[in-house]
């Protein structure tokens, strides 16, 4: 008796898989409290005021995104800050920053 073998040269997949449950897929958004999102103003009002670089971490599109710069505007009322870095001036919301930590 002789056994016959498969060869696979590649395998294509047409669609991707879908999960098995049709329960929606929960992001792991960050949620802060009142009082770290103060903590957070504080810091950009701080790091504003001294103009030092700061390294700052933002939620959007259920991703962290990484900017590095310079504070070179924050305004209240439309909740944004403008900051500087070598590319430019780049506009960024307030309520997706994670996290602020100034580099001097």
């Amino acid at each position: 008796m002789q056994k016959s073998y498969t060869r696979w040269h590649g395998l294509f997949v047409s669609e991707h898989p879908s999960p098995a449950t049709d329960e929606p897929i929960i992001d792991p958004q960050p949620l802060l409290s009142a009082s770290e999102r103060r903590d957070i103003h504080e810091m950009l009002a701080i790091a504003f005021e001294r103009k030092c670089p700061v390294f700052i971490q933002s939620w959007q599109d259920r991703h962290f995104h990484y900017h590095r710069g310079t504070i070179r505007q924050i305004d209240e009322e439309q909740e944004i800050l403008i900051y500087l870095d070598p590319f430019g001036e780049w506009p960024l919301s307030l309520n997706t920053i994670t996290s602020v930590h100034m580099l001097e």
